[in-house]
């Protein structure tokens, strides 16, 4: 009789989340992180940041996201 497979356990992907500055196409750090699998159904309101490559107010929405390591 053979034992049951286990399945491996799955590493969580951190990912950071960042955003493209509309002024430079440079991408900004939120300061923010998520696993990568829960992101889809994450809802993600409004936020606001300070670029640092155009020190300009940026909104951004959950659409503009890039996910990086």
């Amino acid at each position: 009789m053979s034992t049951p497979a286990v399945p491996a356990k799955k590493t969580a992907m951190i990912k950071r989340i960042l955003v493209r500055c509309p002024a430079t196409a440079k991408l900004t750090p939120t300061g923010l992180t998520i696993d990568e699998d829960l992101f889809a159904d994450t809802p993600l309101k409004n936020h606001k940041l300070t670029c640092p490559h155009c020190q300009q107010v940026h909104a951004w929405t959950k659409k503009d996201v890039v996910l990086a390591r």
